[in-house]
């Protein structure tokens, strides 16, 4: 697909009739693919990309289902008006001619989508035209264009080849697998292709199996399947009527609140910047304070004090050490003496031994048990002071242990830390008293007040809604279950069991399938994050997981990467790099368009995107910048793969855009077509 040109009249910011090449020039487009819009912010670049897509998917354009009532405020909203028409304006129009290659075979389409406010201003009133290679198409619907279209590009996926900062920043923020992101995948590797097939046989096999069933099960069948119908029309009325409207309303609130912040931002850039995490702050440090006092608190309860008379404590462990060696000596000396006595009777009572062996025998069990009848030394004036049992004695002994070798050092360490803490509290404090005071905003703050208020009301019954959907789903869950009970009975058929065979053998196809595009994929995402990192080899390698699609980083010594680990600047490349890869490995010739892209990136990432990324995205890249973003010194480094370049610049006295074939710096325009 390459997209020729784009035509808009009278459509925001635009006033009158503006067209807009978009075809590279260069002989060889490959070597120059890039045309460069420039304009500050608040000129018109997101409108153009807006309108690229409301051209091409009109109501479906926003990633948010609309009523017909909001598209028709949106399109009547987005008709130009900038003060200076005599006659108010009532229509606009956005056109777009671009090639496209089907069946071997290049067309030339012009798509054009116009709208305006009905007679009393009772709605809209919109208009689609098509021609192929120049001849009109007769009796076009909306439903026609919109299969056509999906074919090319569906609605889903035009937001990986046209995209700007908000979206690389919320592919980079999920920390999670990301179920949009997952079902891209799926449709750029041609995966819901097979899918798709599963869930026609499906269709037939149940068509058929409801067909053939005995009478019991078809009566209960038909009540299951009217039940099923009725709760996918309440779940689709929550998802595509209710939903929609509680999240614009929503959005219009969240407007009205970003409008006001600003003006409190006006009012008092210090009150508003730091004020509320100042306090924050203060209260998480006087609640650190008072934790770690009671912790102290509770240590000076416990064995602590010991601590404090280490030579008592000391004299106590060596006194409750000899008690206990003198009782065991006792215990011992006693039994000797008990076991020497009943030893000499014994003998005594041995029959036929003569005197003389007899008392040779009790002198030599008295010669062994003397010396073990005496105490050591050091027992022998040892006083029983403390007389503690043996459990009571080792309880003590670990008592004063702990205290030696543990509790001193946490209370050491609690009470650096508390007065580290306390020094912070005292100096945010001082801190929070510079602060500016509350009346010049007050009023900004109500307003704000009411604001929250609102949308807590409207969160709240989005919630409730949500809720409602999920007793919905688990309801159809229940029936459903119901009806595959239905279904297993059935079975008997010959051609119904063929379909389960190919079921069975297009998952075995749709795992291999999966695995091997996986593959592919992981290697790009790879090499696009190693080409686009201003730290050159970061990565060994990236594994998908087919089933999840959950993304898992490894560095070159096998170790992995959480992802929260990666650096602001990085997380954004990361980003760019699934989107490259995707484009890589999906194989679709689609024209890449990026909207601000630069924006939170460090100036070696910014040089890496456009020495490495721009150039190589696609075989057509429309780039949408500020003045900030490719400034002077990258767009020299952009310069030669860049084909011609737009300045949208924005007129405040007839509020509207115009368009000039230049960039921010004329003078350094020269080298380009």
């Amino acid at each position: 697909m390459l997209i020729k040109k784009i035509i808009l009249e009278n459509y925001g910011l635009y006033a009158g009739r503006v067209e807009l090449n978009l075809a590279p020039r260069s002989a060889k487009p490959r070597a120059q693919p890039i045309i460069l819009f420039g304009g500050k912010n608040g000129a018109g670049k997101t409108t153009l990309l807006e309108a690229l897509r409301l051209v091409l998917y009109g109501k479906g354009f926003t990633n948010i289902r609309l009523t017909n009532a909001d598209y028709d405020a949106y399109l009547k909203e987005r008709i130009h008006n900038g003060g200076n028409s005599v006659l108010p304006i009532n229509f606009a129009r956005i056109a777009i001619e671009f090639n496209y290659v089907t069946m071997g075979e290049q067309a030339t389409y012009y798509v054009e989508r116009s709208w305006k406010i009905k007679t009393n201003d009772k709605g809209i009133e919109e208009t689609l035209q098509i021609s192929i290679n120049g001849h009109s198409e007769e009796n076009v619907t909306e439903e026609y264009w919109k299969g056509f279209i999906e074919g090319i590009i569906p609605e889903r996926l035009s937001q990986l080849f046209f995209f700007d900062g908000e979206k690389i920043k919320n592919i980079a923020s999920d920390d999670v697998g990301n179920d949009v992101l997952a079902d891209s995948i799926k449709t750029l590797l041609g995966l819901d292709i097979v899918e798709k097939l599963k869930a026609d046989l499906t269709i037939y096999k149940n068509r058929a199996l409801k067909n053939n069933s005995i009478t019991g099960d078809k009566r209960r069948w038909v009540e299951i399947d009217k039940t099923i119908s009725q709760l996918k029309w309440e779940i689709d009325q929550c998802l595509s009527e209710k939903l929609p409207s509680i999240r614009t309303k929503l959005e219009g609130k969240l407007t009205e609140t970003r409008s006001r912040e600003t003006d409190l931002h006006k009012e008092g850039n210090l009150f508003v910047t730091r004020r509320d995490s100042i306090k924050m702050e203060r209260n998480k440090l006087a609640s650190q304070v008072e934790m770690l006092e009671a912790e102290i608190r509770q240590k000076c309860e416990g064995s602590f004090p010991f601590c404090l008379c280490p030579t008592i404590s000391g004299r106590l462990r060596k006194q409750i050490e000899t008690e206990a060696e003198f009782k065991r000596q006792t215990i011992i000396r006693d039994e000797i003496e008990t076991y020497t006595i009943e030893i000499l009777d014994a003998a005594n009572a041995i029959p036929k031994l003569d005197t003389d062996t007899l008392s040779k025998f009790k002198q030599l069990v008295t010669d062994l048990a003397s010396p073990r009848l005496k105490l050591s030394n050091d027992l022998q004036n040892t006083e029983i002071i403390l007389g503690l049992t043996e459990v009571t004695a080792n309880t003590t002994k670990a008592t004063l242990e702990n205290a030696e070798f543990q509790t001193k050092q946490t209370v050491h360490e609690l009470s650096i830390k508390l007065q580290t803490a306390t020094h912070q509290l005292r100096e945010i404090t001082i801190e929070m008293g510079k602060i500016p005071k509350e009346e010049q905003v007050k009023p900004i703050f109500m307003e704000l007040a009411i604001l929250n208020q609102e949308r807590g009301a409207l969160q709240q019954e989005e919630k409730r809604l949500l809720e409602q959907v999920d007793i919905f789903k688990n309801e159809l869950k229940t029936h459903q279950k119901e009806l595959e009970k239905l279904i297993e009975r059935q079975k008997s058929q010959d051609s119904l069991m063929v379909v389960d065979k190919i079921n069975q053998v297009l998952d075995a196809y749709l795992l291999k399938l999966t695995i091997s595009k996986t593959d592919q994929l992981k290697r790009s995402v790879a090499e696009a994050f190693n080409c686009l990192s201003r730290k050159g080899d970061m990565l060994k390698k990236i594994e998908i997981d087919p089933m999840t699609f959950e993304v898992t980083l490894y560095d070159h010594a096998e170790n992995s990467i959480p992802k929260k680990n990666l650096s602001s600047g990085e997380k954004q490349l990361y980003a760019i790099a699934m989107l490259w890869g995707l484009a890589k490995t999906s194989g679709r010739p689609l024209p890449v368009i990026i909207d601000t892209p630069l924006a939170r990136l460090d100036s070696d990432h910014r040089m890496n995107l456009i020495t490495n990324y721009f150039p190589e995205a696609s075989h057509q890249v429309i780039l949408l910048s500020t003045d900030t973003e490719v400034d002077q010194m990258l767009f020299s480094e952009l310069k030669p793969f860049v084909s011609h370049c737009y300045h949208l610049k924005f007129d405040p006295k007839t509020q509207s855009t115009g368009v000039e074939e230049e960039y921010f710096w004329p003078e350094n325009n020269t080298c380009l077509n």
